[in-house]
């Protein structure tokens, strides 16, 4: 063994207007993160929605995800790479119009 091993401690403090959380090291306060409602984010937040509108020209949409408003997700906030288009051949081109012919 090297040394006397480190003691870790986490503290959380949780109201509906705020969060605290402190990590303790030894006892001693190392790190601490306050958050409060009035400044609550979602950016990282994972969250399960459904898609309300798609803009392909901007290849992005807008997500409801339960919230007063519908969430902006751009493509490139979903995908690491983006390929030169998202949409197979078959999506790209329009409909055609069907075609019959009387006997």
């Amino acid at each position: 063994m090297d040394g006397p091993s480190m003691t870790r401690d986490l503290i959380v403090s949780s109201t509906p207007q705020e969060t605290k959380v402190a990590l303790l090291e030894d006892g001693v306060v190392s790190e601490l993160f306050i958050e409060r409602e009035a400044r609550r984010g979602i950016v990282g937040n994972i969250y399960k929605g459904r898609v309300t509108r798609v803009l392909p020209g901007m290849q992005s949409a807008f997500v409801d995800l339960g919230l007063e408003r519908d969430a902006f997700l751009h493509a490139d906030d979903v995908f690491e790479e983006l390929p030169e288009n998202l949409l197979t051949p078959e999506e790209q081109a329009p409909p055609r119009p069907a075609t019959a012919t009387l006997p």
